[in-house]
């Protein structure tokens, strides 16, 4: 075979590979459509994602790429892919339109408002600017969402009184005289069924502040022993600022706490927070809350807790999403009766937990806290100054049976040590709730 000949056969074999290749990417991106329009955005991004790094700069991929990870929720992915759209081809008006959403997904309202004003601009379809006008009326407004959930849900508590499982303790105050505990006194196990639920509302007034109101309920009734029932009101009140990465939120928080179907605890205060956004899936904050703790059967319990930290979250745009977060804190919970402050003491705390997804499904989630605290004074029946140290444990699995239905399944471990016998206890809560979100 001659030079030209070996020529025309090796670039018939180049161009038949190239037309192969080619051949090859079309059916990836009609793959990839026909999942979109099977309204599959997730199946469509895995399927285009490990291309990426071979296909970037090709118009028609990095936008069906960025289409589908924004739909899919990944939306940092999706501004880089449909930034090289526009460095290729400035006047793509899909593409423009599309990153425009993936800002205001992100909370970037001026990169949302600028690129959601320049695709208005190009004299898109009647229905289009219908949408983009929407979005804008959003952006000058700011958020409004009104969200809730309720709840049933059962388990079995090994410590429904969170007390020592000793039946008898030694008291030096009376000379170390050996004290038989009441029955409600030691630690006791049931069986119990709750029930909750809450309602959330945020009203945007103008782009950057926002009315931001709360409540909650939540019992759990015991099937035995009823006489440690327990039922929670919660409410909030408060106003919200934000601006590009920057959230500040204050507020009145407060709580009733019941027993056996009466009142145990009342506590009003209020509550501020900063909050720093690095990105769509890193966040900062700076938190601070006082509180008037009243009890009104208890009176010498009366109390002004205040409480101040720092928190973190952190989450990968990868498989799963998992997320990790935590939180330092320390305060003061002083008993207004100068004649009981062996009744407060002096928490501090630290928390870390995260989850991530096993299924597209099923979200696992983890908890681990410490606390030690420190009280105020010697104890008048145990002659020492009270020193806890409690850790709690926490695991679970948020399932999606049903679009807005959850199965959560978990287990929860509280091992209080202390050095008064009288308050050491540990506790194992296992349960499962069916939630219903809106």
């Amino acid at each position: 075979m001659n030079v030209r000949s070996r020529t025309i056969v090796f670039s018939a074999t180049a161009l038949f590979c190239l037309l192969q290749s080619l051949a090859f990417a079309d059916e990836i991106l009609d793959r990839a459509r026909r999942l979109m329009q099977q309204n599959n955005p997730q199946a469509a991004y895995q399927l285009l994602e490990p291309l990426e790094s071979k296909r970037a700069g090709e118009v028609d991929f990095d936008y069906l790429l960025g289409v589908a990870a924004l739909d899919s929720g990944h939306r940092e992915r999706a501004v880089f892919a449909l930034e090289r759209v526009l460095a290729v081809n400035p006047n793509h008006a899909q593409a423009r339109a599309e990153i425009a959403r993936a800002y205001f997904e992100m909370g970037e309202k001026e990169n949302a408002k600028r690129e959601f004003e320049n695709v208005r601009a190009s004299n898109p379809p009647e229905a289009v600017r219908q949408t983009i006008d929407r979005y804008l009326s959003a952006l000058e407004a700011g958020p409004t969402r009104f969200s809730g959930f309720v709840e049933l849900g059962f388990g079995h508590d090994s410590n429904v009184n969170s007390a020592t499982s000793a039946n008898q303790i030694a008291i030096p105050a009376l000379g170390g005289i050996v004290a038989t505990l009441a029955p409600g006194g030691v630690k006791q196990s049931d069986n119990f069924a709750t029930a909750g639920g809450g309602l959330n509302y945020v009203y945007g007034f103008s782009p950057e502040w926002a009315l931001v109101a709360g409540v909650a309920a939540n019992a759990k009734f015991n099937r035995q022993h009823d006489d440690f029932d327990i039922a929670t009101v919660d409410g909030n009140l408060g106003l919200r600022w934000s601006r590009d990465k920057e959230a500040v939120t204050a507020g009145y928080q407060g709580q009733d706490f019941r027993v056996d179907n009466a009142d145990f605890r009342r506590s009003n205060g209020v509550v501020a927070q900063w909050q720093h956004n690095y990105s769509e899936y890193s966040q900062v904050s700076i938190f601070a809350q006082a509180a008037d703790l009243g009890y009104p059967t208890q009176s010498p319990r009366d109390s002004r807790r205040t409480i101040g930290g720092v928190a973190f979250g952190y989450g990968w745009d990868e498989p799963g999403k998992p997320v990790v977060f935590g939180s330092l804190y320390g305060g003061n919970e002083k008993d207004k009766n100068a004649d009981f402050q062996n009744l407060g003491h002096k928490p501090v705390g630290v928390r870390f937990g995260g989850q991530t997804s096993v299924t597209d499904r099923s979200v696992l989630f983890g908890l681990v806290s410490y606390e030690r605290r420190v009280y105020g004074a010697d104890d008048p029946f145990f002659l020492v100054t009270r020193r806890d140290k409690q850790i709690d444990l926490r695991l679970g699995v948020n399932y999606t049976f049903s679009p807005g239905w959850l199965l959560v399944p978990q287990v929860s471990y509280t091992n209080n040590q202390s050095n008064i016998d009288l308050n050491k206890y540990n506790r194992a809560v296992v349960s499962a709730v069916v939630r219903r979100i809106f």
